[in-house]
């Protein structure tokens, strides 16, 4: 478009440190317009004058050179690399023009003097940063003007005024031009202002929003630790008396052979347990989430580790007719962990292998694997059970997340808690899975740490 090229062409003499801000770009493009186009209204009065003036002496050619001076802005722009020294010249250079020609071109009258007005709207709108020489520049050119008239005692009369008339309205439409291009530019700062002071002002309400809701989240934490704690005393007390004593009556029941009390005992244990397991998953969450969970890293003999797990899980998993092996791969040694968080990994891990697994196998396998410069174990818990659909597997180790949840029950925060920990332990877990054939969860974790630490 003609446009485009216009604007390109005068944005050749704009050097790019100017180009980096809009506003700057904006003030450059309208110096190097108006130091183009506006010397055309001097050649049109000059023209005139050199029609109508009987000898051409050196205050016509001082006009002229004067005049022709501001065409070397724009270039002198782009050489300077700087907005502020064309202008200085430009605003001393009008300021001269328009009181040296308007005290011999016809005084008050003369169609020199709008661009008096023009000179302090250039001072004023290029060099707003220092005033006080625009002021100075304009106080020193009326004060000469003024002293030439009262010294001269009148307006040298070169050219009749009833002459000038016609010129007179040229350059008052020259000057009306270059004020309106101004008047633009000021009412485009003004908006572009007023929307920034918006925005600003949208932007400082989204944050006193947000700082109050940050302020209500951390109390509504605050809150939910103090319930939490309580909680914990409150539920975790009754169920492990439930469990306690449902299993003194079941060994009891099962000494005097009563099959149908030792059956029913047996599923108010379950649920107790089961029920205990949800309330624990539930109270420890937050803590993982806030990190207050210790961790305590020290060397601990995993084989011997596992052999307790694998003790403790053995009934638990053998309650839907599963079969339960550890297997091992050479000697596992000693590694730098958590046994207490490692523990409770597995244990999650195993529980969910026996719950989601009927009539099935499940096995727990270990072994070392040597990557790179550094040494890892690899645990991992197979089953043969349901398996995982595909879509399930991304979400899995998220809170509240479970793939079978509706038939197996559960809170959905086991996983979570599981990969969380493994984290504070420096590792992760791994799933691979295909549905009706089972699934497989792999714990990885380093052999030794350098740096033995407490998450709090």
């Amino acid at each position: 478009m003609v446009t485009d090229r216009l604007i390109r062409a005068v944005d050749w003499f704009v050097p790019a440190e100017l180009q980096k801000s809009t506003a700057t770009l904006w003030r450059a493009r309208i110096f190097v317009i108006s130091h183009v186009l506006g010397p055309f209204s001097a050649v049109a009065i000059l023209g005139y004058l050199h029609g109508v003036l009987a000898t051409h002496d050196w205050v016509f050619w001082t006009m002229c050179v004067l005049s022709g001076s501001f065409w070397a802005l724009p270039p002198a722009l782009k050489l300077t690399r700087s907005l502020s020294k064309p202008a200085l010249v430009s605003f001393c250079v009008l300021t001269v023009i328009s009181v040296f020609g308007s005290f011999f071109y016809g005084g008050v009258s003369s169609p020199f003097l709008p661009w008096f007005l023009t000179a302090q709207m250039i001072g004023f709108f290029y060099l707003h940063e220092r005033p006080l020489l625009v002021v100075g520049v304009i106080v020193a050119s009326l004060a000469a003007f003024s002293a030439a008239y009262f010294m001269n005692g009148a307006f040298p009369e070169r050219v009749p005024i009833r002459d000038l008339s016609n010129v007179g309205m040229i350059s008052v439409c020259a000057a009306t031009l270059y004020n309106s291009m101004m008047a633009i530019y000021y009412a485009y700062v003004t908006v572009a202002h007023s929307a920034l002071q918006q925005e600003i002002q949208k932007h400082l309400e989204t944050t006193a929003k947000a700082r109050t809701a940050k302020h209500d989240a951390e109390r509504a934490n605050e809150v939910k630790a103090i319930f939490l704690a309580k909680m914990s005393h409150q539920l975790r007390t009754p169920l492990n008396a439930i469990i306690g004593y449902s299993e003194i009556l079941l060994e009891e029941t099962e000494f005097d052979g009563q099959a149908t009390d030792a059956e029913e005992l047996r599923s108010i244990n379950k649920a107790g347990r089961h029920l205990l397991s949800l309330v624990s998953d539930v109270l420890h969450m937050p803590k993982i989430d806030s990190d207050d969970v210790e961790v305590k890293l020290q060397p601990v003999d995993l084989e011997h580790c596992l052999n307790d797990v694998s003790a403790t899980c053995r009934s638990l998993i053998s309650h839907n007719g599963n079969t339960f092996t550890f297997e091992k791969h050479d000697e596992l040694g000693t590694i730098q962990t958590d046994e207490i968080r490692l523990r409770q990994i597995l244990i999650n891990l195993l529980g969910n292998a026996g719950k989601f697994t009927k009539d099935g196998k499940v096995v727990l396998h270990a072994r070392r694997r040597e990557d790179g410069d550094r040494e890892h174990v690899l645990i991992s818990v197979q089953d043969t059970g349901v398996g995982i659909p595909p879509d399930a597997i991304p979400n899995l180790f998220t809170n509240f997340s479970q793939a079978h949840s509706t038939q197996y029950g559960g809170s959905g925060l086991g996983l979570a808690v599981s990969q969380k920990l493994a984290q504070l332990l420096h590792g992760e877990i791994s799933v691979e899975s295909r549905v009706s054939r089972g699934s497989e969860f792999t714990l990885r974790l380093p052999v030794v740490e350098q740096a033995t630490a407490a998450v709090a």
